[in-house]
């Protein structure tokens, strides 16, 4: 059997293209195996990715989703965090009148998500620590330097934080986020001054009090007053209808009822005309000696005195008294009666 010469050289040729094609497979195989790194990119959740090529630079109109993304190994991955984020700060200032402030807060923000190619380009992958955090710090100083330190101790969260999201929404990079809440945690001021603040605030909240107890007051002399009138209005109807008829009437009704209980009974009669029958003896039964008659008043007839020249509860430092608001200079002094 002879062998042609054209078929071993056919055959040749394709061992050698079968061999070349192994090494071509082997060796992409085993550059994906060490390159498999710079080759792949996993982006975890809440991420986005933004890619930079070497040739052409940062990728602005394009951002990867999270999940896998592949890139030429020469080119670069940067992942940027796109959830809420929270950044604790330490704020040292000053208040108004030179006190020293310690303010502890945390700022709540997140990138925007069109802007985040431009956050790489313009302020870098570390923008929390050099751009947030100062601007934050910036704003939370010059609001402190606004108050006092009195004001500080007692203004309201709401004040603050209205304050500071404005400052922030003003910087020149809030396009580039978005701020959700600035927490201030503590404000803490020199003991001293803390000391100094609290007493005021006692000073103050006692001086209310006796506030509330002069007005209590005021509306029970008012109150009692209304009453004394009515009381004296009544006994002066009542006086004009007591005549000796209707008491005597009254007596005879009374002996009646008595008669007619079964129930032993001594019923003592008056021996004079101006006694009447009844169970008592006859010291109650006289009839009062007739007195003038008490007259009816007005409710503006008895009024109270004016409070507003009454001396003050505390008088001002270095001087006599003076009279409060309302109060004519050297103005009678009424006490109520």
């Amino acid at each position: 059997m002879s062998i042609n010469p054209s078929d071993l050289r056919r055959a040749a040729r394709g061992n050698r293209a079968l061999s070349i094609a192994i090494g071509v497979l082997l060796a992409g195989g085993l550059a994906l195996l060490l390159l498999w790194n710079a080759i792949l990119v996993r982006i975890p959740p809440g991420r986005v990715g933004v890619l930079y090529s070497l040739f052409s630079g940062t990728v602005t109109d394009d951002l990867y989703p999270e999940g896998l993304a592949i890139k030429l190994p020469w080119n670069r991955m940067y992942i940027f965090d796109a959830r809420w984020q929270a950044l604790p700060f330490e704020v040292q200032a000053f208040s108004q009148e030179g006190m020293p402030v310690t303010v502890r807060a945390t700022i709540i923000f997140r990138l925007r998500r069109p802007q985040i190619p431009n956050v790489l380009v313009e302020l870098g992958t570390d923008y929390a620590q050099e751009f947030v955090k100062p601007i934050a710090t910036s704003a939370v100083r010059l609001l402190v330097t606004r108050y006092d330190s009195h004001e500080l101790y007692t203004v309201g969260y709401k004040d603050l934080y209205e304050r500071l999201m404005e400052m922030l929404q003003n910087s020149a990079e809030a396009r580039f986020f978005d701020y959700h809440d600035v927490i201030v945690r503590q404000i803490e001021l020199p003991k001293d001054i803390v000391d100094a603040i609290q007493r005021k605030l006692n000073e103050e909240q006692i001086a209310a009090s006796y506030q509330f107890r002069l007005i209590a007051q005021r509306q029970e002399a008012e109150r009692l007053r209304i009453q004394a009138i009515g009381l004296r209005n009544f006994y002066s109807i009542l006086q004009d209808s007591l005549t000796d008829k209707l008491l005597t009437w009254r007596g005879i009704e009374a002996t009646v009822e008595i008669a007619k209980s079964p129930n032993s009974k001594i019923v003592i009669v008056g021996g004079q005309k101006d006694q009447m029958p009844l169970i008592l003896g006859s010291e109650f039964g006289r009839l009062p000696a007739s007195s003038e008659p008490v007259p009816p008043v007005s409710g503006t007839s008895s009024p109270l005195p004016d409070f507003n020249t009454l001396p003050p509860i505390f008088p001002s430092p270095g001087g006599a008294p003076q009279p409060s608001d309302g109060a004519a200079a050297g103005a009678p002094q009424h006490s109520p009666k």
